[in-house]
């Protein structure tokens, strides 16, 4: 009987080798920092920066801090963007807290929306920029699991090595709406200007039906690394002002294993 419990537990630890080896557990990485510069065309309209900031509790649950900014190129004169979006997500990729300076109606507003999947509430807290007397306070029905442009890329690292389609709700500016991804779990290689050599990749694409950061919407494509970190490292999608594309140019916390330029 000893014998063959040892096999039994000498094949649990073969199989769990196996699922750490072929990448199919995400791996977290606190203090990550990836830039992407975003083109249209031959133009640089701006970088795209995402942080794994912290860590912390809200409301019970253990939650990521990502940090989110968007700046545009200083040079460009028809587009003028710099924005900072902070959302705390969960181990399951919904979002806790989401804030951010918003505009409504003209005016700007310090916005923060907390979200209770267990009273099934959306509570939003509105503050005026520049008048802090005037606040919007509102509860909202919240009968679903919600994500963000931040969640819904971690989401996507975590489950780009399967080959299945997902729908998922996404949130930007009180509003809702849907997003379609496929997973196709389909290795490919990518060249970026970062690195000497193509690098194996994972690949996904899906549709935007709502209007995201920037006037995203529509479809997309994304390439995400095959490690366990597994960062972005390109995506073509629709924003504003047309069809861009988005690429890795620096980082903080990753070790590629490949030649870098």
């Amino acid at each position: 009987m000893a014998k063959y419990m040892r096999f039994f537990i000498i094949g649990l630890c073969l199989l769990a080798n196996s699922a750490f080896g072929n990448g199919n557990n995400y791996q977290w990485q606190i203090g990550e920092e990836l830039s992407y510069k975003v083109k249209y065309s031959f133009i640089r309209l701006g970088t795209v920066r995402i942080v794994v900031h912290d860590t912390l509790t809200y409301d019970d649950a253990f939650v990521y801090h990502i940090k989110l900014f968007i700046d545009s190129n200083p040079l460009i004169f028809f587009v003028n963007m710099h924005n900072v979006y902070d959302s705390y997500i969960d181990d399951k990729f919904r979002l806790r807290l989401f804030s951010a300076l918003e505009i409504m109606d003209g005016k700007k507003y310090d916005a923060t929306y907390s979200f209770d999947y267990d009273k099934k509430m959306m509570h939003i807290n509105m503050t005026s920029m520049k008048d802090t007397s005037k606040t919007i306070i509102d509860d909202v029905p919240l009968n679903e699991e919600v994500l963000d442009g931040a969640s819904l890329i971690y989401y996507a690292r975590a489950h780009v090595h399967s080959n299945v389609t997902d729908t998922l709700t996404s949130f930007f500016e009180a509003k809702k709406g849907k997003v379609l991804i496929n997973f196709k779990g389909e290795n490919e290689a990518v060249k970026i200007g970062a690195f000497d050599e193509p690098l194996n990749t994972y690949y996904l694409d899906g549709v935007v039906k709502m209007k995201g950061i920037a006037g995203l919407t529509g479809p997309y494509k994304g390439w995400f690394m095959r490690d366990r970190q597994r960062p972005p490292l390109k995506a073509e999608m629709k924003v504003f002002i047309g069809s861009v594309k988005i690429e890795l140019e620096e980082w903080k916390n990753w070790s590629p294993h490949t030649k870098m330029k």
